[in-house]
């Protein structure tokens, strides 16, 4: 099997995925066995290998989801707890993962800190290792309530934890440090490093330095973290390869000058790096890379030769077979197939380039490359400027802020915290770098959104891009090299087209909680249309209190979904009213899409909130529209009308901004569909005062079902078959209220509830569609 290991690595994942998502791939491996055996390029010792490891893998994965189960009732409320890793407080709110001590069972722990000065003494005095008497609430996660969004229960579920423990008190007079191991003792080396950089390194370098010393990018603030990501080069702040390859030369290389010989710093570097992987968190990257140079490394002992080729893979099939839930991870998938990427092209690929930059652009446009399915199956999108910002950022990094990380560190330590004018001048670099990230994140239109690609368009990716790669090795002269490079650009052509021109439409109404926001998508890319965007009540609270980055209805999950739908432009953005739980979120979607118009209800007061959005649309270019009745559009043969609010008239009629809401009239995917914003029963006589003859067959219940809307007079007029109600879960208002609830009944009209049934979107494709929720 020399040089024929990466085979066997696929036939593991193969395994996996036949075992993990379905049957059916089982029939792809066969194929690949016989190809490869048919072809000579597997002799028949080699493919039965391949077939033993296939078979393992699915033998493994099947015992692993059979003990990947809890063992607890969810009733239980006292527990004994150990801390697995350092305490995550973020204003009022301790999280921390914790393993049961009797049960060997992990949980994720929440705890909300009561005052300031607890909060000071839990961060100050509670540990890695300590053991706590406690009691508190078994929770079961949260999981996905909208299509492509993240579940939260499923990313636990795949690190084996089952419930979130609302701890109802954490005294430290309960807690104490019992049991040590070696792996406790290197956690708790970690606290207290992260914790001395904390103490003294700058406010812009220690967070940095956390992140590449010690893999803990928890510390760095949101904004830098977003810039990074926005612009591809997120992965300069985690642990890799050339991390653990430059600490591991540096290591050697003192050992060396120390008088140690080569093969006692060998057996050394055999012993300190799994020491390393845990010091730094063991994340998939970091493992990949140390687990590589160990191989390496032992390999060189023994005297036996072997290819990186090989060395990824055995690492790869080592490692899904000792966590075959790893498969799921981004970090995992993102770091195995870049580096593999790197290995198969990049030797072969930089012989052609004889400047060091190209060079080092060739490298960083073969990892963006390798990346953009991952990229887009986690995130919907892809910067159009990684390439410019690697270019710019990873020589940096690798020649300067790295090794002048790990060196400013040793030297502070060894001189007793004296390297304070070193790290100011380093603070300033850092700070630059920073703001450089900033400005190219800010670039408008800077990513191409595509959303989240189907299993056929994932396979014409995996299918051209290595298609690519292997042009590009064998092209002899730039004609060569533009014939393969258009291979990924039709892949993207092809997704682009695939996703903006079907002909299905769909109307979604997303859970977003106790709020309001709907998509209209039509068919053919002729318009996608959102009305509000959701959003939580903003409560004056302590300083103490504040979270550094706290949940976003329009960031954490009205733009994510409108990504991974492929769209990156809203045509009609309709704020029905100035209510918070329609508007909080809109300011994200203005800062992340391109927003043709904004629609306000005229006639009504404006809200402070919906000045400082007019102010922010005006700034990025968007039109400001305000609109009454009778103002109408078509689309195709889609129809459109606005019914309320009635313009200047509107303080004659009504008493509050509800009534005030923007009405919305549709003709969509052969329904009619009326959106209702807030409205109460005062704007609901009037709308069917002016509109007698007004019959729809899907009914946006307005104000989320409160007791004072959706009246018996209302429904007698408009007479709907389908009612859908958005509002949250187990909300301090009690919506949907049971008369409200009561009078859909009496109509008989059917009830979808996104507290109940997550989003509920209508996929259309003429005159006809199909419901569906996305919680059964």
């Amino acid at each position: 099997m020399n040089g024929r290991w990466i085979y066997a690595a696929a036939a593991s994942l193969l395994g996996n995925l036949t075992s993990f998502f379905h049957p059916a791939i089982a029939v792809i491996f066969f194929l690949l066995a016989l190809f490869l055996f048919k072809k000579n390029i597997l002799a028949k010792k080699s493919a039965g290998i391949l077939i033993m490891i296939y078979l393992a893998l699915i033998m493994r994965c099947e015992l692993a989801a059979e003990h990947n189960r809890t063992s607890l009732a969810g009733n239980e409320s006292e527990f004994e707890i150990t801390m697995k890793e350092s305490v995550k407080i973020d204003g009022d709110l301790l999280t921390v993962l914790i393993e049961l001590a009797d049960k060997k069972e992990k949980l994720a722990a929440r705890y909300k800190i009561k005052t300031e000065t607890e909060k000071k003494v839990l961060a100050d005095q509670l540990g890695t290792g300590m053991t706590c008497r406690v009691n508190g609430t078994l929770q079961t996660p949260s999981t996905s309530t909208n299509p492509n969004s993240f579940s939260y229960q499923e990313y636990l579920n795949h690190n084996s934890i089952f419930w979130i423990l609302e701890l109802e008190q954490l005294n430290l007079s309960d807690c104490s440090y019992r049991k040590s191991s070696p792996a406790l003792t290197i956690l708790k080396i970690r606290e207290t490093g992260i914790q001395y950089i904390l103490d003294h390194y700058p406010e812009q370098t220690a967070p940095l330095a956390i992140a590449l010393v010690f893999g803990d990018r928890d510390f760095i603030d949101q904004d830098t973290i977003a810039s990074y990501q926005k612009i591809g080069i997120i992965h300069l702040l985690a642990i890799s390869g050339l991390h653990v390859g430059m600490l591991a030369g540096m290591f050697f290389l003192a050992g060396i000058r120390a008088g140690i010989t080569r093969e006692k710093m060998t057996s050394i570097l055999l012993l300190v790096l799994p020491l390393y992987a845990i010091l730094t968190g063991a994340a998939p990257s970091i493992l990949r890379a140390v687990f590589m140079m160990l191989l390496v490394l032992l390999a060189k002992k023994l005297k036996v030769p072997i290819q990186l080729t090989d060395v990824i893979s055995i690492v790869f099939i080592g490692y899904l077979f000792i966590s075959p839930y790893i498969i799921y991870n981004a970090g995992f998938q993102l770091s195995f197939a870049v580096a593999l990427s790197l290995i198969l092209s990049a030797p072969i690929i930089l012989k052609k380039f004889s400047v060091s930059y190209a060079a080092i652009l060739a490298v960083s446009f073969v990892c963006q490359i390798a990346a953009i399915p991952i990229l887009l199956w986690h995130f919907y999108e892809v910067s159009y400027i990684s390439i410019i910002a690697n270019l710019i950022f990873v020589p940096l990094y690798s020649s300067i802020i790295l090794p002048v990380v790990l060196i400013l560190f040793i030297f502070d330590l060894l001189s007793g915290g004296n390297a304070d004018f070193l790290l100011n001048v380093f603070e300033k670099l850092i700070g630059f770098l920073n703001w450089i990230a900033e400005v190219l994140s800010a670039i408008p239109n800077s990513t191409l959104v595509l959303g989240r690609p189907s299993l056929i368009m994932l396979i014409v990716y995996l299918l051209l891009i290595p298609a690519f790669f292997a042009g590009w090795e064998r092209s002899k002269n730039k004609k060569d090299l533009i014939k393969s490079g258009v291979l990924p650009i039709l892949a993207i052509l092809i997704h682009y087209l695939t996703n903006v021109f079907t002909p299905a439409g769909e109307i979604t109404f997303i859970d977003v909680g106790q709020g309001d926001s709907i998509l209209i998508k039509l068919p053919y890319g002729r318009g996608n249309y959102l009305i509000d965007a959701g959003g939580t009540l903003v409560f004056d609270t302590e300083d103490w209190r504040m979270r550094s980055d706290p949940y976003d209805t329009g960031k954490d999950t009205v733009v994510p979904f409108l990504k991974s739908k492929g769209i990156s432009k809203i045509d009609k953005f309709f704020l029905t009213h100035g209510d918070m739980d329609h508007i909080g979120g809109a300011s994200a979607v203005i800062r992340e899409m391109r927003v043709k118009s904004v629609v306000f209800s005229q006639g009504a007061e404006i809200s402070e909130a919906e000045n400082e959005l007019i102010v922010q649309a005006k700034l990025t270019k968007s039109n400001i529209v305000f609109t009454k009745a009778g103002d109408s559009w078509s689309n195709g043969d889609h129809a459109f009308q606005v019914l309320s609010p009635f313009g200047d008239r509107l303080g004659d009629v009504y008493t509050g901004k509800n009534d005030g809401s923007i009405v919305l009239f549709a003709k969509v995917g052969g329904l009619n569909w009326l959106f209702t914003g807030d409205l109460e029963e005062t704007g609901e006589s009037q709308l069917i005062r002016s509109y007698p003859n007004l019959k729809i067959d899907v009914l946006k219940i307005a104000h989320h079902g409160s007791k004072t809307s959706t009246t018996d007079s209302f429904l007698s007029a408009v007479k709907p078959r389908i009612a859908v109600i958005s509002a949250g879960r187990n909300n301090r208002y009690g919506h949907p209220h049971n008369d409200a609830m009561r009078r859909l009944r009496d109509y008989n009209v059917q009830v979808l509830r996104t507290d109940k049934q997550g989003a509920v979107t209508y996929v259309f494709k003429g005159n006809s569609g199909t419901f569906s929720v996305h919680l059964p």
